[in-house]
């Protein structure tokens, strides 16, 4: 699918930041990973929780779909899991989802075959599993593989080789987060995290979780050793908060014009790193308070390039560079080397599309910087969303501060985390019009 972001002079409204993909995904995987019957609340609606969703079911949990609240506009889902028992299947689809891959990996370990097949051989199938492939080897199960990457046929049940093993977390934490999640199921594991940490915030989410579902690891963050005892999920209601990832595109959205917009549905005590791109964009100048209806952001005022730290706020940093692009200055992202590997290369794709537009951006391996133009810029290219719903979210701000707006090609893929997207972005005043 092909859009036209148009140019926008002034955005003004509110809008409920949508339901955290993050902790949806691991709402759901301990809801299945449970024996009993749990109730999610307010879940995400996106491509990755659908993948999960369907391989649940395939593995055996049951699902249904109920509403709650007093006027029945919440949405539960309620998922009888199968617990360390799901039934044998001989293949799963991933679908684009790099955490659903993962996760689903683990599991492997429990069934006697399972190939992952590769829906997306230009997005999710070039993404390496080298680390996770060496851990589930090393515990004991036989992984057939294409150069780490899909697809991946596993042969588990069978009895752990080991109760220790290492995974490198350079890549990405979500390695480690498919091993926490199955070592109470497995009888307990010490998993080792080598190479340092790319993301630690998603990690200390998995734990939370963990502890919420009444596994509770012990965690040595300095080492990056993290101990599971054996023990089994009880059944739990488990709330999704709002997005920050989705709350940082609109508020970049919002700093590049002349704005007055409120974001809602977001919780100021949240674990989600993300959260740290409001507080970067008030030091590029964005006026910002958070009222009893959320957070207000007043865009308008020239924006300063500053550095950003990205590898705790990883997925909102294109959202970021987009306003960075803006800017007066040259903003550095570094501490992101591993955006290399998520759905596209979001340095070098990115960097990429960015010069079309006429965007200085240089990038180093793990870094990259912007030199912003506070005028704007012409625009009136196609850009190339190469699969991803960040590239796709972070082009559609930098239209709203061209003179003839940006064709977005792939636009489809925002549906990975934030469905309604552009749904929001035009109730604030934006123009997005559907080409094909």
């Amino acid at each position: 699918m092909k859009v036209l972001v148009k140019p926008a002079t002034h955005l003004k409204g509110e809008v409920a930041a949508p339901p955290s993909k993050n902790y949806t995904s691991r709402y759901l995987w301990l809801s299945a990973l449970t024996e009993g019957e749990s109730r999610v609340l307010n879940p995400a609606d996106n491509d990755d929780a659908r993948a999960l969703l369907a391989a649940c079911r395939e593995l055996g949990a049951v699902v249904r779909e109920e509403t709650a609240g007093e006027e029945g506009n919440d949405r539960v889902l309620v998922i009888r899991g199968f617990g360390a028992k799901p039934r044998p299947v001989k293949e799963l689809d991933p679908g684009n989802g790099g955490l659903i891959l993962r996760l689903l990996l683990a599991l492997g370990l429990f069934l006697p075959e399972v190939t992952f097949i590769n829906s997306y051989p230009d997005s999710l199938g070039k993404r390496p599993q080298h680390d996770l492939l060496a851990a589930l080897r090393a515990l004991g199960a036989e992984v057939t593989d294409r150069d780490g990457r899909l697809p991946i046929t596993v042969k588990g049940d069978r009895p752990l080789a080991r109760r220790e093993v290492t995974v490198s977390g350079k890549v990405s934490s979500q390695y480690a987060t498919a091993l926490l999640f199955v070592a109470p199921l497995l009888g307990g594991l010490t998993i080792r995290i080598s190479h340092g940490l790319s993301s630690p915030p998603p990690l200390a989410t998995t734990l939370q979780v963990m502890a919420e579902g009444g596994v509770t690891p012990q965690a040595d963050w300095e080492r990056l050793v993290f101990t599971v005892p054996a023990g089994r999920y009880r059944p739990g209601s488990y709330r999704v908060p709002g997005d920050y990832p989705a709350a940082a595109a609109l508020a970049a959205a919002a700093a590049v014009l002349s704005s007055r917009v409120i974001l809602t549905n977001l919780v100021a005590e949240d674990r989600q790193g993300e959260k740290a791109a409001l507080a970067h964009l008030e030091k590029m100048g964005v006026e910002l308070r958070r009222t009893g209806r959320g957070v207000e952001l007043r865009g308008g005022r020239p924006l300063q390039a500053v550095d950003f730290y990205g590898a705790d706020a990883i997925d909102a940093v294109l959202a970021m560079a987009a306003a960075a692009a803006l800017a007066e200055g040259t903003s550095r992202f570094y501490g992101v080397g591993n955006l290399r590997w998520k759905e596209s290369d979001r340095i070098g794709d990115f960097a990429r599309e960015l010069r079309k537009v006429g965007v200085e951006v240089k990038e180093g391996q793990d870094e990259f910087w912007i030199t912003g133009n506070p005028g704007g810029y012409r625009g009136g290219v196609e850009i190339d969303a190469h699969q991803d719903h960040r590239l796709v979210m972070a082009f559609s701000i930098l239209a709203l501060r061209t003179r003839e707006g940006l064709v977005i090609s792939g636009a489809e893929h925002v549906k990975k985390s934030y469905p309604s997207f552009f749904t929001d972005l035009t109730s604030l005043g934006a123009v997005v019009e559907e080409l094909d």
